[in-house]
């Protein structure tokens, strides 16, 4: 029997014939003599089964309300008895023992989110006693004050074992106040210096940010600047503490840690892996295929059941970066209270089981960071492509001895991030074997990204113009662009003088502006609807003479059901079907040869394009992109009803 101040009593125990083992009785409580609940023992407990004789079926568990007038009541008010022959069911010495409890209590520590002390029955020592927090009147915790404290047992208190430390979650606001009640159930008796009143805390308000205006506009001092400015940098500290520690979820993951501990199998004590994914900035799909594949992978890890969160290392993200993320679940990090990564990381310290730094640019500057702040997580570099690898072409391709020097540069921190991280992610076959051959030890994924079909383009007839999509920041592009132009085009329109090329993109310099003056060529720039532009248009083409990775330009060309003509640089690491190599060639006259084919040809068209949806359909199915992103993660999975 135990009792709840506010709440009522709680009656439990068991009843079985020996004689009959399968009978199940019916009980009734009495309360001064005057009957308050019924039940029928018919409950299961383990301890109670007897093999080939008792099948456990035996126990019974009662809630009297306070309504039922057993407020005032104690434990020698109650009988429990079986119906109907009204035999009086006798009480455990555990139980008899109870009655007769003297306490000795301690509360070491109050708070928002932590109560911690001891509790210790002097006239039983060997008994453990229960603890129970009501806050404002209605029961938050409870708990067995058993837990070992050497400090007890120094002190000559038996064994030790009288503590406990509940932790509350979630923490007690503090817009609002609260009266915690600390006390001991087998007697209703209140815990020395329960209750405990925690007053709302003052609110930040306008004229709060007046008064702390008109403070700092009076100083006129350097030294009293610099001590106002060390005041503040402390202040701001504390406080991005206190959210980074309430963002971490700091408590619930106690709790968790604390029932792995105890063995305890429950699923409401699970708290999924948390999953940090760093970038530059914000992922937009409209601006690079690293984009893309990012926002694939967050998405991913959230259908993987992952609490998934982002931060931009360079770029603060905008307010509608952030309401885009989070409508897919996804977490983002951001000044104020987190102003760089590293604010981040110090403040939540050591709770991430994984972070992901997307492109080499991220897994360089932060990898020692988060091996500092984090040292349990699992470290996991994405390689959007090999920047050595794109330079080192580059060089070749443009006679330039310099950039020999970068690439021999860039391949020394790509292989050293490799070696640093658990996991590296590359989305090229080709790619991850040359990674794998350099850096033998480094655990390489080859992970797609997701990409979807797009609706079905116009019909071939009412499709018009040969467009080139590209970032023409990203120097291969820029130089794709100028051989199109100047060495592809004139054999095409040669061949097929009506065919026009539409120059689609971003960051275009001037050179390629000025292209739009070319006869034949269109320079558009940035298309909004990029995927109602390419179902307006018969093929898009590739000419990449080096670079690096996956081109995310190829794969929407073919997922819009339009076939491309590119280059082996361009399809590099795609590991194509048989279908869809008719359409790469590598000379400017097999290309133009090709787009004017592919331009005229409806039936082979249609065949490359049908070949393209398909290879997306299969190679960057959702499917596809979780279980590999699952096996480069290597983080335990939370089942969905855990989480």
């Amino acid at each position: 029997m135990t009792c709840m101040p506010g709440e009522g009593w709680t009656i439990a125990g068991w009843v079985r014939s020996s004689t009959a083992p399968a009978t199940r009785f019916a009980i009734a409580v009495l309360c001064h003599g005057q009957e308050v609940a019924r039940a029928t023992a018919d409950n299961f407990r383990q301890d109670l089964v007897i093999p080939g004789e008792a099948d456990g079926h035996h126990a019974f568990s009662v809630i009297v309300p306070d309504t039922k007038g057993v407020g005032d009541a104690d434990l020698t008010a109650f009988d429990v008895i079986t119906l109907p022959d009204r035999q009086r069911l006798p009480l455990t010495e555990q139980l008899a023992a109870a009655a007769h409890v003297t306490i000795r209590a301690s509360i070491d520590i109050i708070g928002r989110d932590r109560i911690a002390g001891w509790l210790r029955n002097e006239a039983a020592p060997t008994t453990r006693l229960s603890v129970a927090v009501m806050v404002d009147g209605a029961l938050r915790h409870r708990t067995l004050a058993n837990q070992f404290r050497s400090d007890l047992r120094d002190s000559g208190l038996g064994d030790g074992r009288y503590g406990f430390d509940i932790l509350l979650n979630p923490p007690l606001s503090a817009e609002s106040d609260h009266t915690v009640v600390i006390l001991c159930p087998e007697t209703g008796a209140n815990l020395p210096g329960s209750p405990i009143h925690f007053p709302a805390t003052r609110r930040f308000n306008e004229i709060f940010r007046q008064h702390v205006r008109q403070t700092l506009g009076g100083i006129a001092s350097a030294r009293q600047r610099d001590q106002a400015l060390a005041f503040l940098a402390e202040q701001a500290d504390q406080l991005r503490f206190q959210q980074g520690r309430e963002d971490s979820r700091q408590t619930a993951t106690l709790q968790h840690r604390a029932a792995q501990r105890l063995g305890r199998t429950d699923a409401d004590a699970a708290t999924p892996p948390r999953l940090l994914f760093v970038d530059d900035r914000a992922p937009d799909p409209s601006r690079d295929a690293g984009s893309n594949a990012l926002l694939s992978h967050m998405v991913a890890a959230c259908d993987l059941h992952y609490e998934v969160s982002f931060i931009a290392s360079v770029m603060p993200p905008s307010s509608a970066a952030i309401r885009q993320l989070e409508d897919q679940g996804i977490t983002c990090w951001h000044p104020p209270a987190y102003p760089t990564v590293e604010t981040l990381l110090r403040s939540q310290s050591n709770s991430f089981d994984g972070i992901y730094f997307h492109r080499l640019s991220n897994a360089t500057r932060y990898l020692d960071l988060a091996r500092l702040y984090m040292p349990g997580a699992r470290l996991i570099s994405s390689a959007a492509d090999l920047a050595w690898l794109r330079l080192q072409r580059e060089s070749i391709a443009e006679n330039r001895p310099e950039l020999r020097m970068a690439a021999g540069q860039e391949k020394v921190r790509e292989h050293m991030a490799a070696w640093a991280s658990h996991a590296v992610i590359t989305h090229s076959s080709v790619e991850a074997n040359l990674l794998g051959a350099a850096v033998p030890t480094a655990s390489i994924y080859v992970v797609p990204w997701h990409l979807r079909l797009k609706e079905p383009p116009l019909s071939f007839d009412l499709r018009h113009g040969v467009a080139f999509i590209a970032h023409y920041g990203h120097a291969p592009n820029l130089d794709a662009a100028k051989w199109l132009v100047g060495e592809i085009w004139p054999r095409v329109r040669a061949h097929s003088p009506g065919i026009e090329l539409l120059l689609v993109g971003s960051a275009m310099p001037d050179a390629v502006v000025r292209m739009d003056e070319i006869d034949g060529v269109r320079v558009l720039g940035h298309v909004a609807d990029l995927d109602g532009f390419l179902r307006s248009v018969r093929l898009t083409i590739a000419p990449l003479r080096f670079g690096a990775g996956i081109k995310g330009k190829v794969l929407e060309s073919w997922a819009s059901g339009i076939p491309c003509v590119a280059t082996p640089i361009a399809v590099e690491g795609m590991s194509l079907p048989p279908a869809l190599l008719p359409a790469v060639a590598s000379s400017a006259e097999d290309i133009a040869r090709l787009t004017c084919e592919l331009y005229e040809n409806k039936d082979l068209s249609e065949s490359l394009a049908d070949a393209g949806r398909e290879y997306i359909r299969i190679r960057h199915s959702e499917e596809r992109v979780r279980n590999a992103l699952e096996r480069s993660l290597g983080l335990p999975r939370v089942s969905t009803t855990s989480k």
